[in-house]
C-alpha cells in the first residue's frame, strides 16, 4: 500500500479492517543482534501514538473449555536451510496463561545458544501484569525491557508503562495512563515519554460519545509551554447499526479549525465495511487520496482487499491481498500483489496449515517476483482459532512441536480437587486412568488423539478407575482428554 504519510496513523486507528478487532499481545521475539521486540509498535520519539491500543490480558486459553497448545516452534531461514536456526519454548501456569518463553539460537547443527527470553506475571483475575524481557550476552542474562501494567475494579486497564534497562538503571520509556466514566467509557487517555527517570506530558485525549456509546468526537491536547494546548479534532457519524461511516479530522490554526482529511465507509447488512474513501482537504476543497474495497465470502469472511491511488483523475490499482480458509475459518493463506504494467504481479503470501482445534502447525512465507522463492520475513502463530503471536522477520517458515498438554481449569477450583490419574505411562498394551468420585455424572467420558488432532479412540467412564486397551494404537504420543459436569483434564500418553 503506498499511502501518504499524512494518512499513516489515521488509517491504522480508523481502517475499516480493524472494525472490531480485539487486540492480542505478541510474545517477545529477538529481532536483531542488539535488539528485542514484543510486537507492541512501541511508539517512536515525535510520532503520537494511537490512544485506543490496550494490550488485551495475556490468557491463551478458551474459558468456555480447553485447548492445548505449543510448546515449541522451530524456525528456519533461508540460511539455514533444512536445519532450524532458532527455537521458542514455551512454560504455562494452571491456568493456560504464559508464564516463560525462551529463544535459542545456533548456527548450523552446532548447539543451541541462549538469545533472549521473557517472563509473565498475572493478578488472581487473569490479567497480565508484568513482564520482564532479558537477553543473553557474555553467558549472563542481561535486563532489556520491563512492562507493568494496573487495572481497575471493573478489569479495565488503567495504566501502562514501559522502561529500559541502561546497563546499571531502568529510564522510562513511555507511560499510558486510562480514565473510565461510571458506563464503562474511556473518558481521558494520556501518553507521556520518559526522560531518566522522569515522565514527561506528551498528549491527552478527551472524547465525547452519544446515548449508545458511540465516540462521536474527541479532542487531542499537546503538551507545549508546560500547559495542555489542543491542537486537532476528530468528528464521526454512525449508522443505525452503529457501523462507522465517518471520521473528519481538523486541526486547530489560528483559532479556527482547519480540515486536513475524511474517512467515508460504507457496510453491507451484514456488517461487513465494503469500501473506505480517504479524502484530503487541498485548496479548500476535499480531493481523492485513497479507496479501499472490501469483498467477503457468504460466511462473511474477508476474502480479498484492495487499495487504490487517485492519479490524473481517475484511481489506479495499487496493492490488493487475497485471503483463503479452511472449512473451519482456519486462515490458510494470505497473497499480497501489486499492480504492476496493468497486470496483478504477486508479491508476498504466507501460508498455514492446522491441527483440528486451529492451532498453526507450519507455516511459511514466499516471495514471488520471479516465481515463488522462500523468504525472510514474519509468521503469525495461530492458536484456537485466534492469533496467538508474533514471530518478527529472519525466518521463512516455521513447525510447531507440542510436547504437553495445558487445560483451562476454573479459579474457584484448586488443583487437588480435579487431580485425575493416568498409569502407566509409558504403556504398552493397557491403561487406567482414575478420576474424583464426587462428581455428579458418573458417566464421563475419555478421548485420545494423535499429535495431529485425530481422534483415536473414546470410551465412557462408568467408574472410578477404568482399564482401556491400546495394544491396537500405534507407538507414538497421544492426549488422553478425560471430561465429566465439573472438569476437563487432558494428559499426555506415551505408547511404546
Amino acid at each position: 500500500m503506498k499511502a501518504q504519510i499524512l494518512l499513516i496513523t489515521f488509517l491504522c486507528v480508523f481502517g475499516c479492517n480493524l472494525q472490531a478487532q480485539n487486540q492480542q499481545h505478541n510474545a517477545t521475539l529477538p529481532s536483531g543482534p542488539e535488539q528485542v521486540s514484543s510486537g507492541f509498535n512501541p511508539p517512536q520519539p515525535g510520532f503520537k501514538p494511537d490512544h485506543m491500543v490496550v494490550p488485551a490480558k495475556r490468557n491463551m486459553f478458551d474459558s468456555s473449555g480447553y485447548v492445548w497448545k505449543w510448546d515449541t516452534i522451530m524456525c528456519y531461514n533461508v540460511a539455514s536451510g533444512a536445519n532450524p536456526f532458532q527455537r521458542a519454548t514455551r512454560t504455562y501456569n494452571s491456568f493456560g496463561e504464559q508464564l516463560t518463553i525462551l529463544y535459542e539460537r545456533r548456527q548450523g547443527s552446532l548447539a543451541w545458544e541462549n538469545y533472549a527470553r521473557e517472563a509473565d506475571a498475572y493478578d488472581s483475575a487473569g490479567n497480565w501484569v508484568y513482564q520482564l524481557q532479558e537477553i543473553w550476552q557474555n553467558n549472563s542474562w542481561v535486563k532489556y525491557q520491563k512492562q507493568e501494567f494496573v487495572y481497575n475494579t471493573n478489569g479495565d486497564q488503567v495504566d501502562w508503562k514501559r522502561v529500559f534497562w541502561d546497563s546499571t538503571a531502568w529510564d522510562n520509556g513511555w507511560h499510558y495512563s486510562w480514565h473510565f466514566d461510571a458506563n464503562g467509557l474511556n473518558d481521558t487517555c494520556m501518553f507521556q515519554q520518559g526522560q531518566d527517570s522522569l515522565w514527561v506530558n506528551q498528549w491527552l485525549w478527551i472524547p465525547t460519545y452519544d446515548g449508545n456509546g458511540y465516540l462521536t468526537s474527541s479532542l487531542m491536547y499537546t503538551w507545549l509551554n508546560n500547559d495542555w494546548e489542543v491542537t486537532s479534532r476528530d468528528s464521526s457519524t454512525y449508522n443505525a447499526t452503529g457501523n462507522h461511516l465517518t471520521l473528519l479530522r481538523q486541526v486547530l490554526i489560528n483559532s479556527s479549525w482547519v480540515n486536513t482529511y475524511v474517512q467515508t465507509n460504507s457496510w453491507d447488512t451484514a456488517g461487513n465495511c465494503l469500501s473506505a474513501l480517504y479524502q484530503l482537504w487541498q485548496n479548500n476543497t476535499w480531493e481523492n487520496n485513497q479507496y479501499n474495497v472490501y469483498t467477503y465470502d457468504p460466511a462473511g469472511n474477508k476474502v480479498m482487499e484492495i487499495w487504490q491511488n487517485w492519479s490524473n483523475g481517475a484511481w489506479v490499482n495499487g496493492h490488493r491481498i487475497l485471503y483463503d480458509y479452511d472449512t473451519s475459518i482456519n486462515l490458510l493463506s494470505e497473497t499480497s500483489q501489486d499492480w504492476v504494467n496493468a497486470a496483478w504481479r504477486n508479491a508476498y503470501t504466507t501460508q498455514y496449515t492446522y491441527d483440528s482445534w486451529g492451532n498453526s502447525l507450519t507455516a511459511k512465507v514466499l516471495k514471488g517476483f520471479n516465481g515463488w522463492q522462500p523468504y525472510d520475513g514474519g509468521l503469525d502463530v495461530y492458536a484456537n482459532h485466534e492469533r496467538d503471536m508474533v514471530l518478527q522477520g529472519e525466518m521463512y517458515r516455521y513447525e510447531a512441536v507440542i510436547d504437553s498438554i495445558l487445560v483451562f481449569i476454573e479459579p474457584t477450583r484448586s488443583l487437588s480437587e480435579g487431580q485425575v490419574t493416568l498409569y502407566p505411562n509409558p504403556a504398552h498394551s493397557r491403561i487406567y486412568i482414575s478420576s474424583p468420585a464426587t462428581s455428579t455424572d458418573q458417566n464421563g467420558s475419555l478421548t485420545l488423539y494423535d499429535l495431529r488432532g485425530q481422534m483415536v479412540l473414546t470410551k465412557q467412564i462408568v467408574n472410578e478407575t477404568t482399564g482401556i486397551d491400546v495394544s491396537g494404537l500405534n507407538p507414538g504420543v497421544y492426549f488422553v482428554r478425560f471430561s465429566n459436569d465439573r472438569m476437563t483434564r487432558v494428559l499426555k500418553l506415551v505408547k511404546e
